[in-house]
């Protein structure tokens, strides 16, 4: 397991973060259901890293594969959930982190039925601000496949700033694609009072 010194360690479980519309809450094993309508979806999975899923199966294996990366150190990922509902409507987390260089990657996906509304900014948000403040990371990263302008977005109002493109980066769906990368040091990070008023 990865170290992170001076922060007391990795968490022994996920935490529970809250914004004002949102719950993010460790993920379940009874949350595959939920998962497989979010990620079987292919308006939510065409610009997503992952394949759709087509089975109950696959999304429990995806489950199994979160909390094994979990534990190992390596990602700490959770559930979307509205406040209005118990129900999963996503997932968002910091993946690939390597606590030597104190640097992770953000990467989410919502249910297509609750987008437009603001709420991926909103959770982007908290998980960004436990990163740098709990995790003490100093950079975020996040690659976006071209054309997935609604992502850019939400790292817009985070202040993630584009720092190229990686050419042929992925092999995704039968094709190379490129990927437009972004960074976020915390030095630059803006203040969540803020944030909440971009948002």
């Amino acid at each position: 397991m990865m170290q992170w010194p001076d922060r007391g360690g990795w968490p022994a479980a996920v935490p529970e973060l809250t914004t004002p519309r949102l719950r993010l809450r460790a993920l379940q094993a009874d949350d595959a259901t939920a998962l497989l309508e979010v990620l079987g979806d292919q308006r939510v999975t065409h610009y997503h890293s992952m394949q759709t899923l087509v089975s109950l199966a696959e999304a429990r294996n995806a489950l199994a594969r979160v909390a094994e990366r979990f534990q190992a150190g390596e990602m700490i990922r959770w559930a979307i959930q509205s406040r209005t509902e118990r129900r999963l409507i996503g997932t968002i987390g910091l993946l690939h982190l390597v606590a030597e260089h104190r640097r992770g990657e953000l990467g989410y996906e919502l249910a297509h039925r609750w987008w437009g509304q603001g709420l991926m900014p909103e959770a982007a948000a908290a998980v960004v601000d436990y990163g740098f403040t709990v995790l003490g990371l100093h950079r975020i990263e996040a690659g976006v496949l071209v054309g997935n302008q609604p992502s850019v977005r939400v790292l817009d109002k985070l202040g993630f700033r584009e720092e190229g493109t990686l050419r042929h980066y992925l092999y995704l769906k039968g094709r190379f694609q490129d990927v437009r990368w972004f960074g976020l040091l915390h030095p630059d990070a803006i203040p969540t009072s803020q944030q909440q008023s971009k948002l």
